[in-house]
Formats: structure tokens, C-alpha cells, sequence
């Protein structure tokens, strides 16, 4: 039995057209922190879609996390948020030293990303590499009927497999990145309707 806080990190839904207004808008993102499987805090922040402030604004919502609790391990939904916003683990668990588990629920096509990256970002390269080193260096795991790919740092595979398979055990994904799917989603179209 795990005695930890576990924070899980998901966006909300947004308009396809969103991606080509400018200024850039932005969708809700959600974090959901537990102890074990039961809900201790939900913290909130924005994203902006298709920009850059993907890993500032989770380290923002790690960071106020750790004001209200420890945090023993931080869960992602990929790398890409809020379209195509990275999120850089490495960043996160460089600043904070807090081990940080991204899953992939479906297989990434790489080679389709990166076409699309290269049509519509003179950054491109930047946002590939980040997508293609943690996808290429992550793991498979069956968790129920379901089989995952994740990328962890900071936890050796056996601990990062014991947490997966635990937080797994009632869901087909982690249970706070499940729960803050959830809220995301719903807060992200009622957000949506504000602009």
C-alpha cells in the first residue's frame, strides 16, 4: 500500500479554430492531486494553445501543490498540451527534483507529427525533440485490458510500474490524470463558452 501524493496533469478542451486566431487563446488546465487514490486538492491554471508555456505553467501548478502538500510523484498526459504547447519532464523534475511519470495512452506517428510541426512551426525542431526523446525512451506496461507507454524520471522502472499498476487498479489510466481529465474536459468547454 502506497501512503504518497500523486499529481496528475491535464488540459481541457478547446475550439480547432483557436489554433489560428491570433493573440493565441488559451484552455483551462487541471491538476488533481491525491493521496493514494483519494481526491485531496484540485488546483487550476491556464495554456496557452499551440505556444510555448506549457512547462512554466505546470511548474506553477507543482509549485502550488507543494505550498499545500508534498507531492511524491507528478503525472503527465504526454508532452503535448493545448494542442501542440510542450511539456518538458525533464524540466520539471530538474527544477523540483519530484520523480514525474508520463503516460501515453496511444501510439504517437511520429513521422506525422513532425510534418505537422515542421508546416505550422518555425520551432519545430525544438517541440519534435522533446515529443520524440520521451516517447522513444518510454516503457510498455499492461495495466487491466489496456497496455500504456510511459516515460518515467526520477523513479527506477520496478517503483514506476508499482505506482502504475496501483493507480491503474479500478481505471485503464492513473487515477488523478483520470480524474483531472474529467474535470478538464468539462471545465475546458464551459471556459470555452466564456470567449
Amino acid at each position: 500500500m502506497f501512503h504518497n501524493y500523486f499529481l496528475g496533469i491535464d488540459d481541457g478542451y478547446f475550439n480547432i479554430l483557436y489554433k489560428r486566431v491570433e493573440p493565441k487563446r488559451k484552455t483551462i488546465l487541471v491538476g488533481v492531486l491525491t493521496r493514494n487514490r483519494r481526491i485531496v486538492d484540485i488546483i487550476f491554471n491556464n495554456i496557452t494553445i499551440d505556444s510555448l508555456d506549457g512547462t512554466q505553467k505546470v511548474l506553477e501548478i507543482v509549485e502550488d501543490a507543494l505550498s499545500l502538500h508534498e507531492v511524491n510523484a507528478v503525472f503527465l498526459d504526454g508532452v503535448t498540451y493545448a494542442g501542440f504547447n510542450i511539456v518538458d519532464p525533464t524540466k520539471i523534475y530538474r527544477i523540483y527534483s519530484i520523480p514525474v511519470i508520463t503516460v501515453f495512452r496511444y501510439p504517437l506517428d511520429l513521422e506525422k507529427i513532425y510534418a505537422a510541426l515542421k508546416k505550422h512551426f518555425p520551432d519545430h525542431e525544438y517541440r519534435y525533440s522533446v515529443i520524440k526523446h520521451v516517447y522513444m525512451s518510454s516503457n510498455r506496461i499492461r495495466v487491466g485490458d489496456t497496455t500504456l507507454r510511459y516515460f518515467s524520471i526520477g523513479l527506477p522502472i520496478h517503483q514506476a510500474e508499482a505506482i502504475l499498476n496501483f493507480l491503474c487498479r479500478y481505471y485503464s489510466y492513473p487515477y488523478p490524470l483520470h480524474v483531472a481529465d474529467r474535470i478538464a474536459s468539462l471545465l475546458g468547454r464551459l471556459y470555452y463558452e466564456e470567449y
